[in-house]
């Protein structure tokens, strides 16, 4: 097949990269969002506190957080096909040795180095990479990349809650290892580093001689890692990943023992875990191609109190049907921020390490993601309650919201 160097075309190769993207991400954040599903079968069998059974959770996200900035430097100089292989290895592995697992050390160990190196070397690579292929079209392929993270909750919530009713949590682990190895032999194959790699340099150059985009873009300020560390800009985006992030995840990892709690059959629930994930599909793709026009500081900001209006409305939810109201419309939420924020460092920064970047931004994210989901446990254990942690989680929120008012695109000096 021949491919154009035009972004618009459908036969541009930056497209099947964006492909790429969307399946590494379903599979890493498909996995990581059944962990939900997961939760409760697992301190049912072993006696583990919430806290505790959580808390491996928040120990990956940890890990995910040594992780992440060491994939993205890999990413900037082998390119993101080894290492978005060894991710895809891990995560298919962790699942199947979850399947064996008999005491919470193996739990935790699993968790920590298996799914902690197999994210990051899936999530941050890929979405370094699909911002190196697009300047006109971004926001759209970010978004559509994120997509996967949608469509991994879609898929795999459900999927996980019947399996686990059908067969039992073991067997269900070893589906999810089995998927995820499958899935990821095609990105493998297909991904490249950027357009320059594919089509060579000769007509990259040709594309900007003759391309009409303005002389700006092409003249773009490229930061240095420590360049973008001394900038507001990136301090301001990352606090705000990292309050978002800190009531997204744990109310995404504490939803489904909330809903079953409530009185909410397990199936019933892994449904609407899953119909969070198809919400944020929509967000994402659409709130990515509107940023393209409006904007993205503007989104972000509106999707952020958007999340805040369903955490509130959360807190009521005790009737079946208002959990199918909260879940689609909780998705779009996040689904809407979380499908513009990941193109902020190629945005403010540039394109010379945006795998760097990426990545320290991503470690405040994965801060919020381990405090959160420890927390959500911890605060049901001292109240036997999931009210106060939406409570955190709503004013978490609002303190995303004023982070991200502090954004704005750094000059270089």
């Amino acid at each position: 097949m021949k491919y154009t160097l035009e972004e618009s075309s459908p036969s541009y190769y930056g497209w099947l990269v964006v492909a790429s993207a969307f399946a590494a991400t379903m599979i890493a954040y498909g996995i990581t969002y059944s962990f939900s599903v997961f939760l409760k079968a697992l301190y049912s069998e072993f006696g583990w506190t919430r806290a505790a059974t959580a808390g491996a959770f928040s120990a990956y996200a940890l890990s995910h957080n040594l992780f992440a900035p060491l994939s993205g430097w890999m990413t900037d100089r082998i390119g993101p096909r080894i290492v978005a292989a060894t991710g895809g290895l891990c995560l298919a592995g962790s699942m199947i040795l979850m399947s064996t697992i008999s005491s919470i050390t193996e739990f935790y160990f699993y968790y920590v180095i298996l799914v902690g190196w197999g994210v990051a070397a899936a999530y941050t690579p890929m979405m370094a990479t699909v911002s190196r292929w697009f300047t006109e079209k971004r926001g759209l392929a970010i978004s559509v990349s994120a997509a996967g993270l949608g469509t991994g909750s879609l898929v795999f919530s459900p999927l996980a809650a019947w399996l686990i009713s059908s067969h039992g949590w073991r067997f269900a682990y070893v589906t999810v290892g089995v998927v995820a190895f499958v899935v990821f032999i095609p990105i493998v194959l297909f991904v490249r580093k950027s357009p320059e790699e594919h089509y060579g340099q000769t007509n990259m150059v040709d594309r900007e001689v003759d391309s009409e985009q303005p002389v700006e873009t092409v003249r773009a300020i490229h930061f240095t890692f420590i360049d973008a560390l001394k900038t507001r800009g990136l301090w301001a985006l990352s606090f705000s990943w990292f309050f978002a992030a800190l009531a997204l995840w744990t109310i995404m990892i504490h939803i489904v023992p909330l809903m079953t709690d409530r009185g909410i059959h397990l199936t019933t629930a892994g449904f609407l875990a899953g119909l969070a994930g198809g919400g944020s599909i929509v967000g994402r793709i659409s709130m990515g191609f509107v940023s393209d026009k409006l904007g993205r500081k503007r989104i972000l900001l509106v999707a952020l109190l958007f999340q805040a209006i369903m955490l509130f409305w959360l807190l009521f939810s005790r009737e079946t049907w208002m959990f199918f109201v909260f879940a689609p419309l909780f998705g779009m939420s996040f689904g809407g921020w979380a499908g513009v924020i990941p193109a902020f460092p190629a945005d403010y920064f540039g394109l010379k390490s945006t795998g760097a970047i990426f990545g320290f931004v991503i470690i405040m994210a994965g801060l919020g993601v381990a405090l959160g989901s420890f927390l959500g446990g911890f605060i049901f254990d001292l109240t036997n309650s999931y009210n106060y942690t939406i409570i955190m989680c709503f004013l978490g929120t609002l303190m995303a919201v004023a982070s991200a008012a502090f954004l704005k695109k750094p000059e270089k000096m």
